[in-house]
């Protein structure tokens, strides 16, 4: 049977989305807000960033990326449509999120729609990242909030005249969990446990490397 071009049936877009970090560990709370942005937002795939050096930081103060990397892979090895990527793990110099996600583009093409994962903390702060109104170009954004701080998130964000144009791509979507990584080194330097909040498999994966002393 011949098809015109308008009878053509359209490919459908893919849904993917981007969780960056430090993953300083990765933890059950970074696993929980890509579950539920998975579901929610009805995406197809999800993969995770590790950072290589993110702005603001230097290499003494996080742990060898290499390290992070294969925590990364062992947390989500489990999950379907779960992955990982090196394109900042591989990339020399400060690592940008407006540079990630352009070479992101170049890698899915225009028939991804991309979908930044991030945390509340982060996505205040964007204003003062490298080109943040170009990364709005490029991706919408999925912010987990703390429990009981969607709407005053929300409020927050208006009150920056850049933001209140692109308002509608940024989608708030309240946690349970309320887990940082900062807490947990502290936690794993004091030999306290961190089983309840820490993948097993990145447990015994720091207690072999002997990461967190």
């Amino acid at each position: 049977m011949l098809y015109t071009t308008g009878m053509m049936r359209q490919k459908r877009v893919k849904r993917l989305g981007i969780m960056g970090g430090t993953f300083d560990p990765i933890h059950k709370g970074h696993i929980a807000l890509a579950k539920a942005a998975k579901k929610e937002f009805v995406l197809d795939e999800i993969v995770f960033v590790p950072s290589g050096l993110p702005p603001h930081k230097n290499a003494s103060e996080i742990t060898d990326k290499e390290d992070r990397f294969e925590m990364v892979k062992l947390a989500i090895k489990k999950f379907k449509r779960f992955s990982s990527s090196r394109i900042e793990m591989d990339r020399k110099g400060i690592c940008y999120a407006v540079d990630t996600f352009n070479g992101l583009r170049k890698i899915y093409g225009e028939n991804t729609k991309l979908f930044y994962i991030m945390g509340m903390d982060s996505i205040l702060e964007i204003l003062d990242w490298k080109k943040p109104l170009e990364l709005f170009k490029l991706c919408e954004f999925i912010v987990g909030t703390r429990p009981g701080a969607k709407a005053r998130t929300f409020k927050r964000l208006l009150k920056f005249p850049p933001l209140q144009k692109e308002v509608d791509k940024i989608h708030l979507m309240e946690l349970k969990e309320d887990i940082s990584s900062s807490e947990i080194r502290k936690k794993l330097k004091a030999g306290k446990s961190a089983v309840k909040i820490v993948p097993g498999v990145v447990l015994t994966y720091i207690k072999e490397k002997g990461l967190y002393k």
